[in-house]
């Protein structure tokens, strides 16, 4: 086991995981109390416009033609969220800032869509992102893009170079984050 994480990764993680859900559920909420499914609202003539579905499956309906893909896919956020909770507040990875940022988007994302799972037995899209005719986005929402941040900052923080530090300091588990462990 890792040393206690500092208070101020909590807040951080909370604060990202629960603000973020409560963005993408108070969205949906908005967006589909004021139009029909199949509806469709241009923001932006030929590049953004609102349009309700609902799909069963993850990222780009990928699965939804699968059996219970919805409580499936339910099924796999409460684990990974559960997982994330281990890794960051047991085994201590939350003394480094930027990944609990990024985790506390992917649970942010991860709540948003598993509580439409859960409930309406598939997840609320309605951003159509399109350049016509070259490019057309799948439909989203506001956990999807928390989820693909989350991801894409995940990836950038595998890559990230470990600093050169003496043996004291490696040995110490001083976090290798950029932000102060003060903040």
């Amino acid at each position: 086991m890792s040393a206690a994480v500092p208070l101020s990764r909590w807040i951080l993680f909370l604060g990202v995981a629960l603000a973020g859900a409560a963005f993408d559920l108070g969205t949906k909420q908005f967006v589909f109390s004021r139009m029909v499914r199949g509806q469709v609202r241009p923001v932006i003539n030929n590049f953004l416009e609102i349009q309700l579905t609902h799909n069963t499956g993850a990222l780009w309906g990928l699965g939804g033609n699968i059996q219970h893909s919805s409580l499936i896919f339910a099924g796999l956020s409460i684990v990974a969220g559960l997982a994330i909770l281990y890794w960051l507040f047991v085994r201590g990875a939350a003394r480094d800032w930027w990944l609990t940022l990024a985790l506390g988007l992917v649970m942010a994302g991860a709540i948003g869509n598993c509580y439409d799972r859960l409930v309406f037995g598939y997840v609320r899209d309605f951003v159509h992102f399109h350049i016509d005719p070259v490019f057309d986005c799948a439909i989203f929402n506001f956990a999807d893009n928390m989820l693909l941040i989350g991801a894409g900052l995940l990836m950038i923080l595998a890559f990230r170079p470990d600093p050169e530090v003496s043996g004291s300091v490696a040995e110490s588990g001083e976090s290798r984050s950029a932000v102060p462990a003060e903040l």
